[in-house]
Protein backbone atom coordinates (compact mmCIF):
# COMPACT_ATOMS: atom_id res chain seq x y z
CA UNK A 1 0.00 0.00 0.00
CA UNK A 2 1.06 3.41 -0.75
CA UNK A 3 0.94 5.26 2.47
CA UNK A 4 3.59 2.11 3.65
CA UNK A 5 5.83 4.38 1.51
CA UNK A 6 4.78 7.81 2.43
CA UNK A 7 4.56 7.29 6.13
CA UNK A 8 7.85 6.86 7.69
CA UNK A 9 6.54 5.82 10.59
CA UNK A 10 4.96 2.96 9.37
CA UNK A 11 1.96 4.15 9.81
CA UNK A 12 -1.17 3.56 7.47
CA UNK A 13 -3.07 5.98 6.92
CA UNK A 14 -6.75 6.29 8.41
CA UNK A 15 -5.79 3.56 10.97
CA UNK A 16 -5.97 0.71 9.11
CA UNK A 17 -5.01 -2.48 10.93
CA UNK A 18 -1.94 -4.28 11.61
CA UNK A 19 0.71 -1.13 11.22
CA UNK A 20 3.40 -1.45 13.13
CA UNK A 21 4.04 0.56 16.27
CA UNK A 22 5.30 3.98 15.74
CA UNK A 23 8.70 5.95 17.60
CA UNK A 24 7.24 6.92 21.35
CA UNK A 25 5.49 10.34 21.78
CA UNK A 26 8.15 13.58 21.32
CA UNK A 27 5.33 16.22 20.95
CA UNK A 28 2.02 17.05 21.87
CA UNK A 29 1.90 14.57 24.91
CA UNK A 30 -0.95 14.94 27.15
CA UNK A 31 0.58 17.92 29.56
CA UNK A 32 1.08 19.95 26.58
CA UNK A 33 -2.43 19.24 25.48
CA UNK A 34 -4.15 19.55 28.77
CA UNK A 35 -2.49 23.17 29.52
CA UNK A 36 -0.46 24.28 26.87
CA UNK A 37 2.56 23.92 28.70
CA UNK A 38 5.87 23.54 26.80
CA UNK A 39 3.98 23.88 23.36
CA UNK A 40 6.19 25.05 20.24
CA UNK A 41 4.42 28.08 18.54
CA UNK A 42 5.69 26.46 15.04
CA UNK A 43 4.83 22.93 13.61
CA UNK A 44 6.15 19.73 14.67
CA UNK A 45 6.75 16.77 12.89
CA UNK A 46 3.32 15.59 11.31
CA UNK A 47 4.13 12.01 12.67
CA UNK A 48 2.92 13.26 16.38
CA UNK A 49 -0.75 14.06 15.19
CA UNK A 50 -1.05 10.32 14.75
CA UNK A 51 -0.77 7.27 17.12
CA UNK A 52 2.61 6.96 18.50
CA UNK A 53 3.94 4.13 20.64
CA UNK A 54 2.15 1.03 21.96
CA UNK A 55 -1.02 2.70 20.17
CA UNK A 56 -4.42 1.04 21.83
CA UNK A 57 -7.79 1.31 20.46
CA UNK A 58 -9.68 4.16 21.87
CA UNK A 59 -10.94 3.73 25.30
CA UNK A 60 -14.03 6.16 24.76
CA UNK A 61 -16.63 6.57 21.79
CA UNK A 62 -16.80 10.24 20.80
CA UNK A 63 -20.34 11.56 19.81
CA UNK A 64 -20.98 15.60 19.99
CA UNK A 65 -19.66 18.94 18.90
CA UNK A 66 -16.23 20.72 19.56
CA UNK A 67 -16.62 24.21 19.34
CA UNK A 68 -13.03 26.14 18.41
CA UNK A 69 -13.26 29.90 19.11
CA UNK A 70 -12.11 32.24 16.77
CA UNK A 71 -8.46 33.22 17.28
CA UNK A 72 -5.12 34.83 16.26
CA UNK A 73 -2.89 32.20 14.76
CA UNK A 74 0.87 31.61 15.00
CA UNK A 75 2.07 32.02 10.95
CA UNK A 76 5.14 32.23 8.44
CA UNK A 77 5.35 34.59 7.29
CA UNK A 78 4.73 36.16 10.88
CA UNK A 79 2.84 38.69 8.98
CA UNK A 80 0.52 37.55 5.70
CA UNK A 81 0.43 39.94 3.29
CA UNK A 82 -2.25 40.64 2.47
CA UNK A 83 -3.20 41.48 6.01
CA UNK A 84 -6.54 41.83 4.92
CA UNK A 85 -8.90 41.21 2.37
CA UNK A 86 -12.43 42.32 2.08
CA UNK A 87 -11.99 43.07 4.96
CA UNK A 88 -11.46 40.07 6.96
CA UNK A 89 -8.20 38.74 8.61
CA UNK A 90 -6.09 36.57 6.78
CA UNK A 91 -4.22 35.28 10.46
CA UNK A 92 -7.64 34.71 12.03
CA UNK A 93 -8.75 31.14 12.77
CA UNK A 94 -12.23 31.07 12.02
CA UNK A 95 -14.47 30.56 15.13
CA UNK A 96 -16.67 27.29 14.16
CA UNK A 97 -18.41 24.36 15.64
CA UNK A 98 -17.89 20.80 14.17
CA UNK A 99 -19.52 17.65 14.82
CA UNK A 100 -18.14 14.12 15.06
CA UNK A 101 -18.85 10.67 15.81
CA UNK A 102 -16.52 7.41 16.40
CA UNK A 103 -17.05 4.70 13.88
CA UNK A 104 -14.95 2.07 15.12
CA UNK A 105 -10.89 3.54 14.81
CA UNK A 106 -12.22 6.56 12.78
CA UNK A 107 -13.09 9.98 13.62
CA UNK A 108 -16.18 10.84 11.10
CA UNK A 109 -16.94 14.43 10.87
CA UNK A 110 -21.18 14.56 10.43
CA UNK A 111 -20.35 17.88 8.02
CA UNK A 112 -18.13 17.53 5.46
CA UNK A 113 -19.11 20.37 2.87
CA UNK A 114 -17.01 23.86 3.67
CA UNK A 115 -18.16 25.39 7.01
CA UNK A 116 -18.50 29.41 7.05
CA UNK A 117 -18.02 31.16 10.11
CA UNK A 118 -20.94 33.47 11.14
CA UNK A 119 -20.07 37.14 11.89
CA UNK A 120 -16.50 36.33 11.70
CA UNK A 121 -13.78 38.44 10.98
CA UNK A 122 -11.90 35.75 9.40
CA UNK A 123 -11.01 35.32 5.94
CA UNK A 124 -11.64 31.74 6.32
CA UNK A 125 -13.46 28.69 5.26
CA UNK A 126 -13.09 25.38 6.85
CA UNK A 127 -13.58 21.80 5.76
CA UNK A 128 -12.81 18.39 8.03
CA UNK A 129 -12.80 14.68 6.41
CA UNK A 130 -12.32 11.59 8.37
CA UNK A 131 -9.83 10.88 10.97
CA UNK A 132 -9.20 8.44 13.64
CA UNK A 133 -9.45 7.70 17.59
CA UNK A 134 -6.88 5.65 19.37
CA UNK A 135 -5.39 5.49 23.11
CA UNK A 136 -2.22 5.78 24.20
CA UNK A 137 -0.31 4.63 27.52
CA UNK A 138 0.63 8.28 28.68
CA UNK A 139 -2.66 10.05 28.44
CA UNK A 140 -4.04 9.22 31.94
CA UNK A 141 -6.95 7.46 30.66
CA UNK A 142 -8.32 9.89 27.98
CA UNK A 143 -8.40 9.05 24.14
CA UNK A 144 -6.70 10.55 21.38
CA UNK A 145 -8.63 12.02 18.41
CA UNK A 146 -6.81 13.54 14.90
CA UNK A 147 -8.42 14.74 11.66
CA UNK A 148 -7.30 16.59 8.50
CA UNK A 149 -9.05 19.79 7.65
CA UNK A 150 -8.17 22.61 4.73
CA UNK A 151 -8.89 26.35 5.19
CA UNK A 152 -9.97 28.35 1.82
CA UNK A 153 -11.84 30.86 1.49
CA UNK A 154 -14.77 32.07 -1.31
CA UNK A 155 -12.29 34.29 -2.96
CA UNK A 156 -10.28 31.56 -4.00
CA UNK A 157 -9.57 27.85 -4.53
CA UNK A 158 -6.12 26.88 -3.14
CA UNK A 159 -6.50 24.63 -0.30
CA UNK A 160 -4.05 24.69 2.65
CA UNK A 161 -4.37 21.34 4.53
CA UNK A 162 -3.51 20.85 7.67
CA UNK A 163 -3.89 18.71 10.81
CA UNK A 164 -5.51 18.60 14.25
CA UNK A 165 -5.74 16.70 17.30
CA UNK A 166 -6.97 16.75 21.09
CA UNK A 167 -7.58 14.25 23.76
CA UNK A 168 -11.23 13.56 24.62
CA UNK A 169 -13.00 11.37 27.78
CA UNK A 170 -16.89 10.86 27.85
CA UNK A 171 -17.26 14.75 29.01
CA UNK A 172 -14.38 16.57 28.60
CA UNK A 173 -11.71 17.57 25.90
CA UNK A 174 -7.71 19.07 25.90
CA UNK A 175 -6.59 21.85 24.37
CA UNK A 176 -6.95 21.41 20.36
CA UNK A 177 -3.43 21.71 18.87
CA UNK A 178 -3.29 21.83 15.02
CA UNK A 179 -1.09 22.87 12.39
CA UNK A 180 -1.07 23.91 8.62
CA UNK A 181 1.32 22.38 6.62
CA UNK A 182 0.85 22.30 2.79
CA UNK A 183 -0.99 24.57 0.16
CA UNK A 184 -2.03 25.11 -3.52
CA UNK A 185 -1.06 28.13 -5.92
CA UNK A 186 -2.30 31.22 -3.69
CA UNK A 187 -3.69 33.92 -5.96
CA UNK A 188 -3.82 37.19 -3.74
CA UNK A 189 -2.25 35.52 -0.14
CA UNK A 190 1.98 34.94 -0.73
CA UNK A 191 2.84 31.62 -0.87
CA UNK A 192 4.99 29.64 1.42
CA UNK A 193 2.44 30.43 3.87
CA UNK A 194 2.32 27.51 6.95
CA UNK A 195 0.40 28.35 10.45
CA UNK A 196 -0.02 26.38 13.84
CA UNK A 197 -2.55 27.37 16.68
CA UNK A 198 -3.46 25.84 20.16
CA UNK A 199 -6.82 26.59 21.40
CA UNK A 200 -8.96 25.78 24.42
CA UNK A 201 -12.27 24.25 23.03
CA UNK A 202 -15.77 23.50 24.30
CA UNK A 203 -17.01 19.49 23.94
CA UNK A 204 -20.67 18.85 24.14
CA UNK A 205 -21.52 15.25 24.28
CA UNK A 206 -24.66 14.39 22.20
CA UNK A 207 -26.39 11.39 20.32
CA UNK A 208 -25.35 11.90 16.80
CA UNK A 209 -27.78 10.36 14.02
CA UNK A 210 -24.51 8.07 14.51
CA UNK A 211 -26.19 4.77 12.59
CA UNK A 212 -26.72 6.66 9.05
CA UNK A 213 -23.57 9.09 9.46
CA UNK A 214 -21.85 5.32 10.24
CA UNK A 215 -23.83 3.50 7.46
CA UNK A 216 -22.28 6.50 4.57
CA UNK A 217 -18.71 6.04 5.85
CA UNK A 218 -18.64 2.15 5.89
CA UNK A 219 -20.28 3.05 1.91
CA UNK A 220 -17.51 5.59 1.15
CA UNK A 221 -14.61 3.61 2.11
CA UNK A 222 -15.89 0.73 0.00
CA UNK A 223 -15.42 3.02 -3.07
CA UNK A 224 -12.65 3.73 -2.42
CA UNK A 225 -10.06 2.95 -5.18
CA UNK A 226 -7.10 0.71 -4.47
CA UNK A 227 -3.69 2.63 -4.02
CA UNK A 228 -0.41 1.21 -4.68
CA UNK A 229 2.99 1.59 -4.17
CA UNK A 230 4.90 3.85 -6.74
CA UNK A 231 7.98 1.19 -6.27
CA UNK A 232 5.66 -1.25 -7.75
CA UNK A 233 5.52 0.50 -11.09
CA UNK A 234 9.58 0.97 -10.97
CA UNK A 235 10.06 -2.66 -10.01
CA UNK A 236 7.81 -3.45 -13.52
CA UNK A 237 8.82 -1.15 -15.41
CA UNK A 238 12.18 0.20 -14.30
CA UNK A 239 12.90 3.07 -12.46
CA UNK A 240 14.45 5.10 -15.57
CA UNK A 241 11.10 5.41 -17.30
CA UNK A 242 10.08 7.63 -14.46
CA UNK A 243 12.38 9.87 -14.70
CA UNK A 244 11.71 12.85 -14.80
CA UNK A 245 7.86 12.43 -14.33
CA UNK A 246 7.65 15.90 -12.79
CA UNK A 247 8.73 17.54 -15.93
CA UNK A 248 11.95 18.96 -13.88
CA UNK A 249 9.43 21.27 -11.89
CA UNK A 250 11.41 21.90 -8.70
CA UNK A 251 9.84 18.80 -6.21
CA UNK A 252 9.22 21.27 -3.35
CA UNK A 253 6.54 23.26 -5.51
CA UNK A 254 5.18 19.09 -6.04
CA UNK A 255 2.19 18.80 -3.54
CA UNK A 256 1.66 15.13 -4.82
CA UNK A 257 1.73 13.60 -8.57
CA UNK A 258 1.13 9.89 -9.96
CA UNK A 259 -0.99 7.80 -12.72
CA UNK A 260 -4.04 6.11 -12.43
CA UNK A 261 -4.00 2.61 -14.39
CA UNK A 262 -6.93 0.42 -14.88
CA UNK A 263 -8.66 2.23 -11.79
CA UNK A 264 -5.51 1.76 -9.45
CA UNK A 265 -4.08 4.82 -8.19
CA UNK A 266 -0.35 4.98 -7.65
CA UNK A 267 1.15 8.65 -5.86
CA UNK A 268 4.61 9.40 -6.23
CA UNK A 269 4.71 11.27 -2.92
CA UNK A 270 2.27 13.32 -0.68
CA UNK A 271 4.87 15.37 1.43
CA UNK A 272 4.76 18.64 3.33
CA UNK A 273 7.64 20.61 5.14
CA UNK A 274 7.04 18.57 8.42
CA UNK A 275 6.78 14.94 6.88
CA UNK A 276 4.47 13.05 5.21
CA UNK A 277 0.86 14.17 5.16
CA UNK A 278 -1.03 11.83 7.71
CA UNK A 279 -4.06 11.34 5.74
CA UNK A 280 -3.32 10.87 2.33
CA UNK A 281 -6.55 9.83 1.00
CA UNK A 282 -8.12 12.73 2.40
CA UNK A 283 -5.92 15.63 1.47
CA UNK A 284 -8.10 17.90 -0.75
CA UNK A 285 -7.08 20.09 -3.31
CA UNK A 286 -8.37 23.06 -4.76
CA UNK A 287 -7.62 22.53 -8.50
CA UNK A 288 -8.39 26.18 -10.07
CA UNK A 289 -9.67 25.69 -13.54
CA UNK A 290 -9.46 22.11 -13.35
CA UNK A 291 -12.93 23.00 -12.10
CA UNK A 292 -14.11 23.82 -15.55
CA UNK A 293 -13.73 20.43 -17.05
CA UNK A 294 -14.22 18.09 -13.34
CA UNK A 295 -17.68 20.14 -12.55
CA UNK A 296 -18.21 23.02 -15.32
CA UNK A 297 -18.10 20.35 -18.38
CA UNK A 298 -19.07 17.42 -16.51
CA UNK A 299 -22.70 19.14 -15.45
CA UNK A 300 -23.39 20.69 -18.94
CA UNK A 301 -22.83 17.14 -20.36
CA UNK A 302 -25.04 15.79 -17.48
CA UNK A 303 -27.96 18.38 -18.53
CA UNK A 304 -27.46 17.43 -22.57
CA UNK A 305 -28.07 13.86 -20.99
CA UNK A 306 -30.79 15.00 -19.15
CA UNK A 307 -32.93 17.46 -21.81
CA UNK A 308 -31.16 16.71 -25.11
CA UNK A 309 -27.38 17.43 -27.04
CA UNK A 310 -29.36 20.95 -28.53
CA UNK A 311 -28.17 22.19 -24.31
CA UNK A 312 -24.76 23.02 -26.32
CA UNK A 313 -26.80 25.27 -28.73
CA UNK A 314 -28.70 27.06 -26.05
CA UNK A 315 -28.33 30.86 -26.25
CA UNK A 316 -26.95 32.24 -23.31
CA UNK A 317 -29.38 35.05 -23.62
CA UNK A 318 -32.45 33.27 -23.19
CA UNK A 319 -31.74 32.28 -19.76
CA UNK A 320 -30.37 35.12 -18.50
CA UNK A 321 -31.24 38.97 -18.50
CA UNK A 322 -28.16 40.69 -20.37
CA UNK A 323 -28.03 43.91 -19.60
CA UNK A 324 -24.90 44.50 -21.87
CA UNK A 325 -25.69 47.87 -23.75
CA UNK A 326 -23.89 45.71 -26.96
CA UNK A 327 -25.26 43.10 -29.43
CA UNK A 328 -22.16 40.46 -28.64
CA UNK A 329 -24.07 38.25 -26.28
CA UNK A 330 -26.75 37.78 -29.13
CA UNK A 331 -25.79 34.50 -30.77
CA UNK A 332 -23.19 33.48 -27.78
CA UNK A 333 -24.10 29.41 -27.53
CA UNK A 334 -23.23 27.33 -24.40
CA UNK A 335 -20.87 25.62 -26.55
CA UNK A 336 -19.48 29.13 -27.26
CA UNK A 337 -19.17 29.69 -23.47
CA UNK A 338 -17.95 26.04 -22.59
CA UNK A 339 -14.98 26.63 -25.08
CA UNK A 340 -14.70 30.48 -23.88
CA UNK A 341 -14.88 31.64 -27.36
CA UNK A 342 -17.73 34.28 -26.28
CA UNK A 343 -16.37 37.17 -28.50
CA UNK A 344 -16.19 39.12 -24.96
CA UNK A 345 -13.45 40.59 -23.76
CA UNK A 346 -11.13 43.33 -23.19
CA UNK A 347 -7.72 42.01 -24.74
CA UNK A 348 -5.73 42.62 -27.50
CA UNK A 349 -6.85 42.82 -30.43
CA UNK A 350 -4.26 41.45 -32.41
CA UNK A 351 -5.09 37.54 -33.70
CA UNK A 352 -2.23 36.77 -34.98
CA UNK A 353 -1.58 34.60 -33.97
CA UNK A 354 -4.34 34.87 -30.73
CA UNK A 355 -2.81 33.95 -27.57
CA UNK A 356 -5.48 32.29 -25.64
CA UNK A 357 -3.80 33.85 -22.41
CA UNK A 358 -4.41 37.82 -23.68
CA UNK A 359 -8.09 37.38 -22.44
CA UNK A 360 -7.42 36.39 -19.37
CA UNK A 361 -7.54 39.77 -17.20
CA UNK A 362 -6.92 38.24 -14.23
CA UNK A 363 -3.02 38.26 -14.40
CA UNK A 364 -2.20 41.60 -12.97
CA UNK A 365 0.41 41.58 -16.25
CA UNK A 366 -2.15 42.27 -18.60
CA UNK A 367 -3.54 45.60 -17.05
CA UNK A 368 -6.35 45.92 -19.54
CA UNK A 369 -9.17 44.71 -17.95
CA UNK A 370 -7.84 44.01 -14.51
CA UNK A 371 -9.74 46.17 -12.28
CA UNK A 372 -12.57 45.29 -14.67
CA UNK A 373 -12.21 41.31 -13.25
CA UNK A 374 -10.86 42.15 -9.73
CA UNK A 375 -14.69 43.93 -9.59
CA UNK A 376 -16.46 40.52 -10.91
CA UNK A 377 -13.75 38.07 -8.80
CA UNK A 378 -15.20 40.01 -5.62
CA UNK A 379 -18.61 40.30 -6.22
CA UNK A 380 -20.55 38.31 -3.49
CA UNK A 381 -23.61 37.48 -5.34
CA UNK A 382 -25.07 36.27 -8.22
CA UNK A 383 -26.33 39.29 -9.35
CA UNK A 384 -23.31 41.26 -8.68
CA UNK A 385 -21.24 38.78 -10.44
CA UNK A 386 -23.53 38.77 -13.69
CA UNK A 387 -24.28 42.84 -13.17
CA UNK A 388 -19.98 43.41 -13.77
CA UNK A 389 -19.87 40.14 -16.65
CA UNK A 390 -22.32 42.49 -18.46
CA UNK A 391 -20.09 45.40 -18.28
CA UNK A 392 -17.35 44.21 -20.46
CA UNK A 393 -17.23 45.07 -23.95
CA UNK A 394 -17.67 42.63 -27.28
CA UNK A 395 -14.33 41.98 -29.75
CA UNK A 396 -15.05 43.02 -33.27
CA UNK A 397 -14.99 39.39 -34.05
CA UNK A 398 -18.29 37.06 -33.06
CA UNK A 399 -18.40 34.16 -30.77
CA UNK A 400 -16.76 30.79 -32.16
CA UNK A 401 -14.09 33.21 -33.84
CA UNK A 402 -11.25 33.07 -31.09
CA UNK A 403 -10.48 31.50 -27.63
CA UNK A 404 -9.61 34.00 -24.78
CA UNK A 405 -9.64 32.91 -21.53
CA UNK A 406 -12.10 34.11 -18.87
CA UNK A 407 -12.94 32.66 -15.95
CA UNK A 408 -16.45 34.88 -16.40
CA UNK A 409 -17.54 32.82 -19.68
CA UNK A 410 -17.69 29.61 -17.53
CA UNK A 411 -19.33 31.68 -14.58
CA UNK A 412 -21.95 33.14 -17.14
CA UNK A 413 -22.93 29.33 -18.36
CA UNK A 414 -22.93 28.21 -14.41
CA UNK A 415 -25.90 31.26 -14.15
CA UNK A 416 -27.52 30.16 -17.70
CA UNK A 417 -27.68 26.33 -16.65
CA UNK A 418 -28.98 26.58 -13.58
CA UNK A 419 -31.32 28.87 -14.77
CA UNK A 420 -32.31 26.03 -17.27
CA UNK A 421 -32.43 23.62 -14.89
CA UNK A 422 -35.10 25.65 -12.58
CA UNK A 423 -37.16 25.89 -15.22
CA UNK A 424 -37.16 22.43 -16.09
CA UNK A 425 -37.44 21.11 -12.35
CA UNK A 426 -38.81 24.71 -10.75
CA UNK A 427 -37.57 27.20 -8.64
CA UNK A 428 -36.52 25.52 -5.66
CA UNK A 429 -34.18 22.96 -7.88
CA UNK A 430 -30.57 22.94 -6.90
CA UNK A 431 -28.31 21.86 -10.26
CA UNK A 432 -25.36 21.13 -8.01
CA UNK A 433 -27.40 19.06 -5.29
CA UNK A 434 -28.70 17.60 -9.35
CA UNK A 435 -25.00 16.87 -9.73
CA UNK A 436 -24.44 15.09 -6.38
CA UNK A 437 -27.19 12.90 -6.59
CA UNK A 438 -27.17 11.74 -10.52
CA UNK A 439 -23.52 11.47 -11.09
CA UNK A 440 -20.70 12.13 -8.58
CA UNK A 441 -21.81 9.76 -5.89
CA UNK A 442 -22.70 7.44 -8.67
CA UNK A 443 -19.13 6.83 -9.78
CA UNK A 444 -17.94 6.61 -5.85
CA UNK A 445 -17.57 10.21 -4.97
CA UNK A 446 -19.46 10.80 -1.25
CA UNK A 447 -18.43 14.35 -0.98
CA UNK A 448 -17.40 16.83 -2.98
CA UNK A 449 -17.58 20.65 -2.27
CA UNK A 450 -18.26 23.80 -4.61
CA UNK A 451 -17.69 27.39 -3.97
CA UNK A 452 -20.53 29.54 -5.38
CA UNK A 453 -22.12 32.98 -4.94
CA UNK A 454 -23.57 34.12 -1.48
CA UNK A 455 -27.17 34.67 -1.26
CA UNK A 456 -29.33 35.48 1.42
CA UNK A 457 -31.62 32.78 2.49
CA UNK A 458 -30.72 30.02 -0.36
CA UNK A 459 -27.92 28.58 -2.17
CA UNK A 460 -25.67 30.10 -4.33
CA UNK A 461 -24.78 29.60 -7.90
CA UNK A 462 -21.87 26.94 -8.06
CA UNK A 463 -18.92 28.90 -9.99
CA UNK A 464 -18.16 25.84 -12.06
CA UNK A 465 -14.56 28.38 -13.69
CA UNK A 466 -13.47 27.84 -10.43
CA UNK A 467 -14.09 26.00 -6.98
CA UNK A 468 -14.06 22.47 -6.89
CA UNK A 469 -12.32 20.33 -3.74
CA UNK A 470 -11.17 17.17 -4.42
CA UNK A 471 -9.13 14.08 -3.43
CA UNK A 472 -6.87 12.09 -5.85
CA UNK A 473 -9.82 9.52 -5.94
CA UNK A 474 -12.34 12.00 -6.59
CA UNK A 475 -10.20 13.30 -9.59
CA UNK A 476 -9.57 9.44 -10.81
CA UNK A 477 -13.00 8.98 -10.60
CA UNK A 478 -14.54 12.06 -12.73
CA UNK A 479 -11.34 11.32 -15.23
CA UNK A 480 -12.56 8.15 -15.54
CA UNK A 481 -16.08 8.99 -16.06
CA UNK A 482 -14.61 11.09 -19.49
CA UNK A 483 -12.05 8.20 -20.60
CA UNK A 484 -15.45 5.89 -20.41
CA UNK A 485 -17.87 7.84 -22.83
CA UNK A 486 -19.84 9.35 -19.94
CA UNK A 487 -20.91 5.71 -18.88
CA UNK A 488 -20.91 4.22 -15.47
CA UNK A 489 -22.19 0.79 -14.84
CA UNK A 490 -24.11 0.90 -17.97
CA UNK A 491 -25.49 3.59 -17.06
CA UNK A 492 -25.41 7.11 -19.87
CA UNK A 493 -24.66 9.64 -17.65
CA UNK A 494 -22.86 12.03 -19.35
CA UNK A 495 -23.86 13.00 -23.55
CA UNK A 496 -22.13 10.68 -25.36
CA UNK A 497 -22.26 12.73 -28.48
CA UNK A 498 -21.34 15.98 -26.50
CA UNK A 499 -18.30 13.77 -24.55
CA UNK A 500 -16.83 12.98 -27.74
CA UNK A 501 -16.90 16.07 -29.59
CA UNK A 502 -14.32 17.60 -26.24
CA UNK A 503 -12.55 14.00 -26.54
CA UNK A 504 -11.64 14.84 -30.25
CA UNK A 505 -13.30 11.50 -31.36
CA UNK A 506 -15.33 13.02 -33.68
CA UNK A 507 -14.55 15.91 -36.96
CA UNK A 508 -14.24 18.78 -34.49
CA UNK A 509 -11.59 20.58 -33.55
CA UNK A 510 -11.27 23.12 -31.12
CA UNK A 511 -9.25 26.70 -31.96
CA UNK A 512 -5.83 27.10 -31.42
CA UNK A 513 -4.41 28.60 -28.31
CA UNK A 514 -0.77 30.26 -29.82
CA UNK A 515 0.96 27.47 -27.34
CA UNK A 516 2.35 24.78 -28.57
CA UNK A 517 5.04 21.57 -28.18
CA UNK A 518 7.73 20.09 -30.17
CA UNK A 519 4.46 17.79 -31.73
CA UNK A 520 2.51 20.99 -33.13
CA UNK A 521 0.32 23.50 -31.84
CA UNK A 522 -1.97 23.02 -29.04
CA UNK A 523 -6.34 23.79 -28.71
CA UNK A 524 -9.00 24.46 -27.16
CA UNK A 525 -12.54 22.95 -26.45
CA UNK A 526 -14.99 22.48 -23.79
CA UNK A 527 -12.93 23.16 -21.26
CA UNK A 528 -10.30 20.88 -22.14
CA UNK A 529 -6.48 21.52 -23.73
CA UNK A 530 -5.61 19.27 -26.21
CA UNK A 531 -1.90 18.25 -26.46
CA UNK A 532 -0.10 16.83 -29.95
CA UNK A 533 2.17 13.91 -29.51
CA UNK A 534 3.16 11.58 -32.08
CA UNK A 535 4.24 8.12 -31.07
CA UNK A 536 7.60 6.72 -32.69
CA UNK A 537 5.13 4.87 -35.28
CA UNK A 538 4.72 8.57 -36.09
CA UNK A 539 1.27 7.89 -35.09
CA UNK A 540 -0.62 11.41 -34.01
CA UNK A 541 -2.73 11.83 -30.71
CA UNK A 542 -3.98 15.03 -28.96
CA UNK A 543 -3.92 14.23 -25.23
CA UNK A 544 -6.94 16.04 -23.30
CA UNK A 545 -5.83 17.74 -20.10
CA UNK A 546 -7.44 19.60 -17.33
CA UNK A 547 -5.40 22.80 -16.55
CA UNK A 548 -5.52 24.90 -13.54
CA UNK A 549 -4.09 27.76 -12.29
CA UNK A 550 -0.56 27.70 -10.56
CA UNK A 551 0.31 24.00 -11.84
CA UNK A 552 -2.73 21.82 -11.46
CA UNK A 553 -3.24 18.78 -14.34
CA UNK A 554 -5.01 15.99 -14.78
CA UNK A 555 -3.80 14.04 -18.25
CA UNK A 556 -6.11 11.99 -20.19
CA UNK A 557 -3.71 9.16 -21.94
CA UNK A 558 -5.09 7.72 -25.17
CA UNK A 559 -4.27 4.05 -23.65
CA UNK A 560 -6.84 4.87 -20.91
CA UNK A 561 -4.15 5.71 -18.34
CA UNK A 562 -4.51 9.30 -15.99
CA UNK A 563 -1.36 11.38 -15.10
CA UNK A 564 -2.02 13.70 -12.42
CA UNK A 565 0.05 16.41 -10.73
CA UNK A 566 -0.92 19.15 -8.26
CA UNK A 567 1.06 21.66 -6.85
CA UNK A 568 2.77 25.29 -7.74
CA UNK A 569 5.25 24.67 -10.20
CA UNK A 570 3.05 25.17 -13.65
CA UNK A 571 2.57 22.66 -16.51
CA UNK A 572 5.33 22.44 -19.34
CA UNK A 573 4.54 22.20 -23.10
CA UNK A 574 4.75 18.80 -23.03
CA UNK A 575 4.08 16.92 -19.72
CA UNK A 576 6.58 13.55 -19.52
CA UNK A 577 3.85 11.86 -17.88
CA UNK A 578 2.66 11.64 -21.00
CA UNK A 579 5.39 10.05 -22.38
CA UNK A 580 5.57 7.86 -19.46
CA UNK A 581 2.19 6.41 -20.18
CA UNK A 582 3.34 5.68 -23.66
CA UNK A 583 6.29 3.62 -22.27
CA UNK A 584 4.70 1.98 -20.16
CA UNK A 585 1.85 1.21 -22.36
CA UNK A 586 2.62 2.31 -25.94
CA UNK A 587 -0.64 3.99 -27.08
CA UNK A 588 -0.49 2.32 -30.23
CA UNK A 589 -1.01 -0.67 -28.81
CA UNK A 590 -4.12 0.36 -26.78
CA UNK A 591 -5.56 3.39 -28.65
CA UNK A 592 -8.72 4.12 -26.81
CA UNK A 593 -8.73 8.03 -27.34
CA UNK A 594 -7.15 9.75 -30.41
Amino acid sequence: MFEKTILTIALLSMGIANCPAADERQELGYAELMSGRHASESPVANRFFVPQGEAAGALHEFSGAITIPEHPMWTKPLKIKPELINGKKTQLFPGIRLQFVSHGEYLVPVERDILVARDSDSYWQIQVSPGRVWAEEDDEGMSRASFPFFLTSIIENETYNGIATFLYDDDSVSQLRYQIVQHLSPFMIETGFVAAGQAEIRYQPATVASEQVSDDFARELDDRLVWRDWSDLENQYGSETFANFDSGIDPQLVVTSGLVLDGEVYVRSMDTPFGPYPYPREMRHGVWSVTKTAAGLVTLLRMAQKYGNDVLDYRIRDYLDVTATHDGWENVTFRHAMSMATGIGTGTLNVKPNIIGLGDASNPANNAGFDDYMAWYLAPTLKAKLGEVFRVPSYPWGPGEHARYRDRDIFTLSAALESLYKQKEGPDADIWQMMLDEVYRPIGIHHLSMTRTREPQKPGTPMLAWGIYVSIDDIAKIARLLQDGGMHDGVQLLSRAGLAEAMYETDVRGLPTGEENQFGAKSYHLSLWHENYITDSGRHYAAPRMSGYGGNIVQLMPNGIIGFRFGNGGDKPLEQMTIVADRIRPFDSHPRRH
